[in-house]
């Protein structure tokens, strides 16, 4: 019986680190949304590559209305530096057809 003390004791051991060392991982969540709404700014990239607009420096946001998906891109540069701010920029598709209504920079 006393042999499996020191036994037990190592792998009591073994156990703890491994579990002290198994912390939950945080993640860093950067966008969230439906799948169903990949599909409108997959369309719309065209548009914002036809525009020559690098989408690195854009936040996406997608409007879903009664006829219409409109994906707008906003500049991530704070309004402080006139300079860095990016163009807006709407591009407006049809939810029946998946055809782009038009698209146009905004302010």
């Amino acid at each position: 019986m006393k042999a499996w003390i020191p036994a037990l004791i190592l792998v009591a051991s073994i156990l703890g680190a491994s579990m002290t060392m198994a912390q939950p991982v945080r993640l860093n969540v950067v966008a969230e949304f439906p799948g169903s709404y990949l599909k409108w700014i997959h369309i719309a990239e065209s548009e914002f590559k036809q525009a020559r607009l690098n989408l690195d420096d854009y936040k996406i946001v997608v409007l879903d209305e009664d006829e219409s998906i409109i994906v707008f891109i906003v500049s991530l540069v704070l309004p402080g530096d006139p300079g860095a701010v990016k163009p807006a920029y709407e591009v407006e598709i049809n939810k029946k057809d998946s055809k782009i209504l038009h698209s146009n920079y905004a302010r």
